[in-house]
């Protein structure tokens, strides 16, 4: 791929901005359907909530969007956010731990566990020639239950279930964790702050640096870059530990409210948003903060909520969150034989 630029022009643009604005109309059209138009009477977004869906959109976007650099379809977010939140859950309800550090412990953990997954999902590869794709989505099968499991809520958390839940009103602190809404809210705020700086930092060493030089080569075609000598393998490696360790994160910080409003009714696996911000950033960094900014104000819009928690329109929804994936994703994967460079595995291209 080309970072930091839209190969289609501003026709991509033009469509993606045309598939959020029929997501948003039509959402509150629904709404309508649903209900009478009584926005005071559905949901009252609570402050805090606004901070940590727009933070957890962005790590989720950054998660998938720097694999992608690297010529790596990250897939496997779902394990990592799980691995995440699973690992976060284990740490919040250890009793030896202070119960003022297990939140930053919690997400200390959670970002360590993702990156483990990322290297492990790489390392199948490498050892047993198994696709990243293949590797991600069974490893994210293979987490869930033990997510459901370790969860410190008793309801199923948005990375869990693809049922749509019915609840409303400010989330809760987690008793576990002892976060009120104050301390959630300013601790969202520095998360939040946190990832605008990888972002920016990102883009920064993907501009004017020699590994960003590297990784550039590598995500517009690997195989041109190991005839140029770049350790292909060093950069995906490093690019898929860092989204790990983006994704793990955010499965961490659902730990902070049980579930948040917002998130509880996303139609299909949280983990997947990554996926929706990138496309609709374009697979930019600039991108996937506007898109980020977007969706955490689409998910707060009173309406949005009421539509999304009627089952006979999630089908609907969930096609137009992933439709720019259609004329995005061949624009950003790896240049020279798409199939070839995209689905060889090391294996086959080394010997």
């Amino acid at each position: 791929m080309i970072p930091g630029r839209v190969r289609g022009g501003w026709g991509a643009i033009a469509a993606n901005a045309a598939a959020f604005l029929l997501l948003a109309l039509g959402t509150q059209v629904l709404a309508q359907q649903a209900s009478p138009w009584d926005p005071s009477a559905w949901a009252a977004p609570w402050t805090g909530d606004v901070i940590l869906v727009l933070a957890t959109l962005l790590f989720l976007g950054l998660a998938f969007t720097m694999p992608l650099h690297a010529g790596v379809v990250n897939l496997g977010i779902f394990a990592q956010f799980l691995a995440g939140f699973s690992v976060g859950a284990l740490v919040a309800r250890s009793p030896s731990i202070d119960p003022g550090a297990r939140a930053v412990l919690a997400l200390l953990a959670g970002a360590g566990a993702g990156a483990l997954v990322g290297a492990v999902i790489l390392w199948l590869k490498w050892r047993f020639a198994v696709h990243e794709i293949l590797s991600g989505l069974l490893l994210g099968g293979a987490l869930a239950p033990w997510a459901r499991a370790v969860s410190l809520a008793p309801s199923a958390l948005p990375a869990l279930t693809l049922e749509a839940a019915t609840f409303q009103g400010a989330p809760p602190f987690a008793p576990d964790l002892g976060l009120g809404h104050h301390a959630t809210l300013a601790g969202g705020i520095l998360l939040l702050a946190l990832g605008v700086l990888i972002a920016l930092a990102f883009a920064h060493i993907l501009r004017t640096s020699a590994p960003g030089f590297d990784l550039r080569i590598v995500g517009s075609n690997p195989l041109a870059a190991v005839a140029a000598g770049v350790n292909v393998d060093q950069v995906q490696l490093g690019m898929l530990v860092a989204g790990g360790a983006c994704a793990g994160l955010s499965g961490a910080l659902q730990l902070w409210t049980h579930p948040s409003v917002a998130l509880e009714r996303w139609p299909f696996p949280l983990a997947f948003a990554g996926i929706t911000i990138a496309v609709y950033g374009l697979g930019s960094v600039r991108g996937i903060l506007v898109a980020s900014v977007l969706f955490a104000i689409w998910l707060n819009v009173p309406g949005t909520l009421v539509s999304l928690g009627d089952p006979r329109w999630g089908t609907a929804v969930a096609a137009l969150l992933l439709l720019p994936a259609a004329w995005i994703l061949p624009r950003l994967l790896p240049d020279q034989g798409a199939p070839r460079a995209l689905w060889r595995t090391r294996h086959r291209e080394t010997y």
